[in-house]
C-alpha cells in the first residue's frame, strides 16, 4: 500500500474508531442525544466503508453520499435542537425542517442524485456551522460551573466547525474546480478534506470520552 493509499484509507478507519467509541454512549447509559449521534455515526461509517468498496471496484458512489447528506444535515440540526436553550434558534431549526427537503428536491430534479449535490452540501453544512457557532455563544454566555472540556457538545462543535468549515466551500465548488483546477481539487481533496475527516472523528472521539471521565469524576 502506497503513501496516497494510506492517506485515503486513514478517514476510513479513523470513523470506525469513533463510531466504534461512540457506541459506549449505550453501555454507560449516556443521555439520548449522545445515543442518537452515536447512531448516526455507526450509519456514517457504513456509508463510507460501502463508498470505500464502491470506489475500489470503480463504481460510482456520490449517489451514496448524497443521501446519506440528505440525513446528516436534518439529524445533527434535530440533534442541535435537543442542547441549544435560545428561541430564536430553535425557530431557525423549524424552519431549516420545513426549508432543507425543498433545497434537496430542487437540487435532485435539476441535477439529479448520482452527482455531487453542491447546492445541499453548502446549505446543510453552513448551517450546521451557524448551530455549532450558536452552541458555542451559549457555553459563552452559562453560568455552569462545569468545565467546558468535560462538554461533549464542545468537542463535537469544534470539530464540525473545522471540518465543514473546510470542505463546504471546497465541495461547493468542486465541479468548476475539477473542470478549471483539477490538480489543486485532487491535491485538496487528497490532503486536506481527508485531515478535516480525521480531525472531526478526533473531536468526536474526545468528546464520547470525556462525558465518561466526566461519570467517573461525580
Amino acid at each position: 500500500m502506497d503513501a496516497t493509499q494510506i492517506i485515503r484509507t486513514l478517514p476510513l478507519v479513523i470513523v470506525g474508531i469513533a463510531a466504534a467509541v461512540s457506541l459506549i454512549s449505550f453501555i454507560r447509559h449516556y443521555p439520548s442525544a449522545l445515543k442518537q449521534l452515536s447512531l448516526l455515526w455507526v450509519l456514517n461509517f457504513s456509508v463510507d466503508l460501502a463508498g470505500y468498496i464502491i470506489r475500489d471496484n470503480d463504481g460510482h458512489n456520490l449517489w451514496l453520499y448524497n443521501i446519506y447528506f440528505w440525513i446528516m444535515y436534518v439529524a445533527l440540526a434535530y440533534l442541535y435542537g435537543t442542547q441549544i436553550r435560545n428561541k430564536a434558534i430553535q425557530k431557525s431549526i423549524r424552519w431549516f425542517y420545513g426549508l432543507f427537503p425543498v433545497l434537496v428536491i430542487v437540487q435532485s430534479a435539476t441535477g439529479g442524485i448520482i452527482e455531487l449535490q453542491p447546492l445541499v452540501i453548502v446549505g446543510g453544512g453552513v448551517f450546521i456551522i451557524f448551530l455549532a457557532a450558536s452552541y458555542f455563544r451559549q457555553l459563552y454566555l452559562s453560568d455552569d460551573t462545569k468545565p467546558i472540556t468535560r462538554d461533549p457538545w464542545f468537542w463535537f462543535s469544534f470539530g464540525f466547525l473545522i471540518h465543514f468549515g473546510g470542505t463546504v466551500p471546497f465541495l461547493g465548488m468542486l465541479n468548476y474546480l475539477w473542470t478549471h483546477y483539477r490538480e489543486f481539487t485532487t491535491f485538496y481533496y487528497l490532503y486536506f478534506c481527508n485531515l478535516f475527516t480525521v480531525l472531526l472523528n478526533l473531536m468526536i472521539i474526545t468528546g464520547y470520552l470525556c462525558w465518561r471521565n466526566y461519570q467517573k469524576s461525580l
